[in-house]
């Protein structure tokens, strides 16, 4: 038998990686029916309206989430297809008059992640891969409803929870030729971490289980400068996602090479140490662009010469 909940229409908008996105709804008897809008980056490694293809809906009736939590799900119906073109094999659901509900939107692959406490709101469970080929975005969608909307829509903006990471480097001097082939980020927080959403539609995250992780950044070979002299080194998937966390005097190390007229000047590893109040915060996109010195040891000139006038007569008897 049908339920009589939510016939929404799931119009589900991914905002960029920068922002912060917020969720509306929709209205009575309406057969869910899914629209999306996603603005932002086009990378592949960043989900969008072209690439995000499937996610679940867990809708609840609840009264005091703090102290009663959201109890027995509500609906729990998974859609696939793209932006404009949503489906559902699940039974409609529709709008129940008088009751304020909660809807929690995450991709189906991590259905088995998403968890419901006695107490408080859901979590989401979620492992970071070891390297960019294996990292992806991650985003989800909460929204509050009181009433029923007039034209029965549950319209969903997802945001994104994790850090995007990118960087360029800026030549000191130009006429050396600069090769760049590698940049690794060391000591942060990785592996195993989890979500807790919020009734301000911010969340937080867990700790990394794994507090000294190293990521390589996955290096374009022949960059080209832009108009402001930057060199950007992405890759097209190459964006690393990682946990949002204070990278307070966190390292990175860059490897590269300096070359003019068939000579090297450089070719080595440099560090660079992150201030103080650095900090990965959820939804953001990080350039990091790095102005590289030539690497060379200057060389100095100085001089001592001998005063031969001081030099004392040989010893010796005189005729």
């Amino acid at each position: 038998m049908k339920k009589i909940l939510l016939a929404a229409v799931a119009a589900l908008a991914i905002v960029g990686c920068s922002q912060n996105e917020e969720i509306e709804n929709v209205g009575q008897k309406t057969k869910i029916d899914v629209t999306t809008a996603v603005k932002g980056t086009t990378r592949a490694a960043v989900t969008n309206n072209d690439n995000f293809t499937a996610f679940t809906v867990s809708g609840y009736t609840v009264v005091d989430i703090a102290n009663s939590g959201l109890g027995t799900a509500y609906m729990n119906e998974d859609y696939t297809g793209k932006k404009g073109n949503w489906t559902t094999t699940g039974d409609d659901v529709y709008w129940p008059l008088n009751e304020k509900m909660e809807f929690f939107a995450y991709p189906t692959t991590l259905k088995a992640n998403f968890q419901v406490p006695p107490t408080g709101y859901p979590t989401l469970s979620y492992t970071i891969g070891d390297n960019a080929t294996a990292q992806t975005d991650l985003v989800v969608a909460h929204k509050s409803v009181s009433s029923v909307p007039t034209d029965g829509k549950l319209i969903l903006t997802f945001k994104h929870l994790l850090t995007r990471i990118n960087f360029s480097y800026k030549p000191e001097n130009n006429a050396y030729a600069y090769t760049v082939s590698s940049i690794t980020i060391k000591g942060v927080e990785g592996g195993n971490a989890t979500y807790t959403f919020d009734a301000d539609d911010k969340g937080n995250w867990s700790a990394g289980s794994d507090k000294n992780v190293d990521y390589v950044y996955p290096v374009l070979a022949n960059p080209t400068a832009g108009d402001d002299g930057v060199y950007a080194l992405d890759t097209d998937n190459g964006s690393l996602m990682l946990l949002p966390q204070s990278v307070a005097s966190k390292t990175i190390s860059v490897t590269y090479k300096t070359v003019k007229d068939g000579h090297t000047y450089f070719d080595d590893t440099k560090v660079v140490t992150l201030g103080a109040d650095a900090n990965w915060g959820i939804g953001q996109a990080i350039r990091y662009t790095l102005t590289l010195p030539v690497g060379a040891t200057k060389m100095t000139v100085d001089t001592d010469v001998e005063d031969i006038n001081n030099e004392a007569p040989e010893s010796g008897s005189a005729e």
